[in-house]
């Protein structure tokens, strides 16, 4: 049984119809060469890495370039399909390298889109500025529209697994949707020394368990237990494992992080592959750490969510 089937099936059932209206397929009849990007094909006859990675300044072809070595579109959505975006993008994020770039996130719907998505959902609601911070929000409209606001119902979900975190409230976006998508940015972190897939999972918790995750250990700080938080994060990972995971690693903080000002970085890539562990041990060599300097990779590894030793990995690497 499939994780989504199985928690569908273990939480309690309550009003779940979503505002706004469906996707239907006449939206994409509807736009025009000036409204919408060109479509990137799909690649045949190769096995995908575990690890893509394009560099290139345009960041919303790179992230197109990306997914389609990672096993194309296709591999994830199919026609009808209902995905969540679970973008770090959220209103207390603007500085720069603090925040998703929204050409990743345009690509990503573009991409959805082409695959004949049924509908997308934010699994929390970027920033209401947030397509307004690219020259793309403006020239491509009908896209930036494309996905629903979260509907902001949340489910109680148990985490038997879990060494420190053994429930969790979770957003039901994420829970609910055939194909979860995972759009975090490679930064820096004043607790954990790093974040991206593993901890962006955070962003689909209420606040409550979020609180619980900085100061259920009985710390005053938020980083005052780093040990707790990040057993915390890789527990949290137990709930659902996004479908794909496309890391923005363009331009990042170094240093002031998870909110900035601070140092940037511009490495100008874009990573995607289908596990959180293994994405997140490639995105932090970008800011100079390893694998084994951040806790919650070890900690989500340990619970078998996936590969954090690169050379055990398969890492395919392009430039635009």
């Amino acid at each position: 049984m499939k994780r989504r089937d199985f928690l569908r099936r273990s939480v309690v059932l309550g009003a779940t119809a979503f505002a706004g209206a469906r996707l239907v397929p006449a939206l994409l009849a509807d736009q025009t060469a000036a409204d919408t990007p060109a479509k990137t094909s799909v690649p045949t006859g190769t096995t995908p890495p575990d690890i893509a990675v394009v560099s290139g300044s345009d960041t919303f072809a790179a992230t197109l370039r990306a997914v389609e070595l990672a096993g194309g579109i296709g591999r994830f959505v199919k026609p009808g399909a209902k995905v969540g975006l679970l973008i770090n993008a959220p209103s207390w994020w603007r500085k720069p390298g603090s925040f998703t770039s929204p050409d990743v996130t345009l690509a990503v719907l573009q991409l959805c889109l082409d695959a004949g998505a049924g509908e997308i959902t934010y699994a929390i609601d970027p920033a209401s500025d947030y397509w307004s911070r690219t020259p793309l929000g403006a020239k491509y409209p009908k896209l930036t529209a494309t996905a629903r606001k979260n509907p902001g119902e949340w489910t109680e979900v148990e985490i038997p697994r879990g060494v420190a975190l053994k429930k969790a409230k979770v957003n039901r976006t994420a829970l609910d949707c055939d194909v979860l998508i995972n759009l975090p940015i490679a930064k820096h972190h004043a607790g954990t020394g790093f974040t991206g897939c593993l901890k962006n999972f955070m962003g689909a918790c209420h606040r409550e368990t979020n609180q619980f995750f900085h100061n259920g250990s009985g710390a005053k700080g938020d980083y005052e237990d780093v040990s707790f938080l990040s057993q915390c994060i890789a527990d949290v990972n137990l709930v659902r494992r996004p479908d794909l995971n496309v890391c923005d690693a363009s331009e990042f903080l170094l240093t002031n992080g998870p909110a900035g000002p601070g140092e940037l970085k511009r490495a100008s890539k874009a990573i995607a592959g289908t596990n959180p562990v293994s994405v997140d041990a490639y995105a932090c060599t970008l800011l100079g750490l390893t694998a084994e300097k951040v806790a919650m990779i070890g900690m989500a590894a340990a619970h078998g969510i996936g590969e954090p030793v690169l050379t055990k990995l398969a890492v395919r690497e392009a430039a635009l």
